[in-house]
């Protein structure tokens, strides 16, 4: 083997081993990039969820919340004053932007099931016939609200 030809074979060989070395750089790297982009992921869910809380703790939607538990439980839809359809109205809304939310991805359907779980149960149990009523009355759709209805059904 001449000089030339053993030199071109070493250079072959350190330019193997560089390239080489380079490709397990870049593996390393786009594990880290992944990583990093699921805790940037992980993150936003997080935020996300947080988010979607303070959306229902609001003090108006509580307040509203706490008018359908203790006093629209114990009227019927007949009865009900101004006041009481525009409670019904916020917390019916309020359930459905929330269930909008995390159907599409913005939220841990986990969290809030289990947290206002009975919250969303009893008010739906509720809030039923006024939903159907505005559902079937001149403008309504059968699917008004039924976000609200799919989070009744995740609790």
């Amino acid at each position: 083997m001449t000089y030339y030809e053993g030199l071109s074979v070493l250079l072959q060989s350190f330019i193997a081993v560089v390239a080489t070395a380079t490709c397990v750089v870049y593996y390393c790297q786009l594990r880290i990039m992944f990583r990093q982009l699921s805790a940037m992921q992980e993150s936003s869910k997080a935020q996300s969820g947080l988010e979607l809380v303070e959306f229902l703790q609001t003090p108006e939607v509580r307040e509203a919340r706490h008018h359908v538990r203790e006093l629209l439980s114990k009227k019927l839809l007949a009865d009900w004053t101004p006041d009481d359809r525009k409670s019904a109205a916020l917390v019916v809304a309020n359930y459905d932007v929330a269930a909008a939310l995390i159907r599409g991805g913005l939220g841990p359907v986990s969290l809030i099931a289990g947290n206002w779980g009975p919250s969303i149960k009893h008010c739906y149990e509720i809030l039923r016939p006024y939903i159907e009523e505005q559902r079937k009355r001149d403008g309504g759709c059968p699917t008004y609200w039924s976000n609200f209805e799919w989070l009744y059904s995740q609790c």
